[in-house]
C-alpha cells in the first residue's frame, strides 16, 4: 500500500504563528497560491472535517472525490486556541502543558495520548478499508498535528519523536505501508512538498566527472541572489579552488577532512576519527539551520555524501534525518559516484552522470584550474 499524508496549506493563524487547532479557517489568498497542482491524479482524496484540508486538497489533487473523515481533525487546542507561544509563555498551565511534551489535557481540549489515539483509530479504518476493496494507494491531506502522531506512531524504520515530524504548510510524506490493524508500519520513500518555493533534494551522481561543479555552480547562483549558503565536503581537506572562491563571495565551508591523501589509505583508526568528527559537523550544521529564521534562501551543499557512506565515515541514520526532516525552507545538494537507494528516492532532482571519456583513462593526471 502506498500512502500520501500532507498538512494543509497556509492559514491566517499558521502565518501568525497562532494556535489553530480546530477552529475553522480557510487558506489565506497566499497560501492558496503557493500551491501547486501535483502530477498524481487519485479518485479519493481523505480530508478531515476542517475546510482547510479540503481547500488544499482541491489545489493539489483537482478532480478527486473528497471524503471527509472528522477523527483525522487537528488536536483540539481548547483555551489555547488563537494565542500564540509569545502570548503564554508565562502562564503556568500552558508551561505545565509544554512541559509534559504536551500529554496532560489543553484546559477546554485535548491531551497528546487522547489525540494521537483518535487520529491513529481513523487512519486504521481508512487504510484497512481501502485494501479490503483491493486499492494499492491512499491519499490523504489533514494537519500537522495528524502527521505527527501518524509517523510517531507508524513510522518505526527511521523512529522519531512526536515533533521531530514538523512539516511546513503544503507538505508531506510518500511511504509504502506493511502490515494490518494496529500492527501497521509505515516505511518512508521519499518527503513530498506541493509548495513553489520550499527547498527541494537534488542528488548529483555517477562515475563521470562534474559532480561537484554542478553543485558549486547552483552555488554561485544562490549566492547572485542573496541565499545563505554553506558547504560540507566530506572526505576532503581545504585546497579546493572552487571552495576558496565561494567563500570570498559569503558561503561559509566546512572541510570533513584534516589530513591529506585517500580515505581508503586511512587507518581504522583514522577512519574511526573521521566518522566521529563528520558525523558532528553534519549535525551541528543542521541544528543552525532549524534554529535559523527563514528570512532569504538557504542551501546546504554535502558534498561526497555517497562517498562518506560507502567508506563508513558518516551516520548514515543522522544523514537520512538530515535530508527527510530537513526545514522545508532548506535546499539540498548531495554529491558522490554511488548513492544509496533511499537517496535516489528522496531526491526531487536526481541526475546521473556517466563517463564516455576522461583523459586520465590516456594517463593524464588531474590538472589545477581543472580538476581541482
Amino acid at each position: 500500500m502506498i500512502i500520501r499524508i500532507l498538512r494543509h496549506g497556509e492559514t491566517e493563524y499558521n502565518r501568525d504563528w497562532r494556535f489553530l487547532g480546530q477552529k475553522d479557517l480557510p487558506l489565506t489568498a497566499e497560501g492558496r497560491a503557493a500551491l501547486f497542482a501535483s502530477g498524481e491524479r487519485p479518485a479519493r482524496v481523505f480530508v478531515s472535517g476542517l475546510r482547510r484540508t479540503r481547500e488544499t486538497a482541491e489545489i493539489i489533487f483537482p478532480g478527486a472525490e473528497y471524503i471527509a473523515v472528522p477523527g483525522l481533525n487537528e488536536m483540539d487546542f481548547g483555551d489555547f486556541e488563537g494565542k500564540t507561544w509569545m502570548d503564554m509563555k508565562e502562564d503556568p498551565v500552558f508551561k505545565a502543558w509544554i512541559g509534559s511534551e504536551r500529554f496532560t489535557q489543553c484546559p477546554g481540549g485535548e491531551g497528546r495520548a487522547e489525540f494521537s489515539g483518535r487520529i491513529c483509530e481513523a487512519l486504521i479504518k481508512i487504510i484497512g478499508t481501502a485494501e479490503a476493496a483491493g486499492e494499492q494507494q491512499v491519499t490523504i491531506v489533514a494537519h500537522g498535528g495528524t502527521v505527527m502522531s501518524a509517523m510517531e506512531r507508524f513510522c518505526t524504520d527511521r523512529p522519531g519523536q512526536y515533533t521531530q515530524w514538523r512539516l511546513g504548510n503544503g507538505e508531506g510524506f510518500l511511504l509504502e505501508g506493511s502490515g494490518k490493524g494496529a500492527g501497521m508500519r509505515w516505511h518512508v520513500r521519499r518527503r513530498l512538498s506541493y509548495v513553489r518555493n520550499a527547498g527541494r533534494v537534488h542528488l548529483y551522481y555517477g562515475d563521470g566527472r562534474g559532480k561537484t561543479s554542478l553543485a558549486m555552480g547552483t552555488a554561485l547562483r544562490a549566492l547572485q541572489r542573496g541565499w545563505k549558503v554553506r558547504v560540507l565536503q566530506f572526505c576532503k581537506n581545504a585546497g579546493s579552488s572552487e571552495t576558496a572562491l565561494l567563500q570570498k563571495l559569503g558561503a561559509e565551508v566546512f572541510y570533513g577532512k584534516e589530513v591529506s591523501g585517500f580515505v581508503s589509505s586511512l587507518s581504522p583508526v583514522q577512519k574511526e576519527q573521521l566518522a566521529e568528527r563528520q558525523t558532528a559537523m553534519l549535525a551541528e550544521l543542521m541544528e543552525r539551520f532549524r534554529g535559523e529564521e527563514a528570512g532569504s534562501g538557504q542551501l546546504l551543499i554535502l558534498d561526497e555524501a555517497c562517498a562518506a557512506l560507502e567508506y563508513a565515515v558518516l551516520d548514515e541514520a543522522l544523514l537520512w534525518d538530515s535530508v527527510l526532516r530537513k526545514p522545508s525552507r532548506l535546499e539540498m545538494i548531495l554529491t558522490g559516484r554511488h548513492p544509496a537507494d533511499w537517496m535516489l528516492r528522496a531526491a526531487d532532482y536526481a541526475t546521473e552522470l556517466k563517463e564516455t571519456a576522461h583523459p586520465l583513462q590516456d594517463g593524464l593526471p588531474a590538472r589545477c584550474g581543472i580538476e581541482y
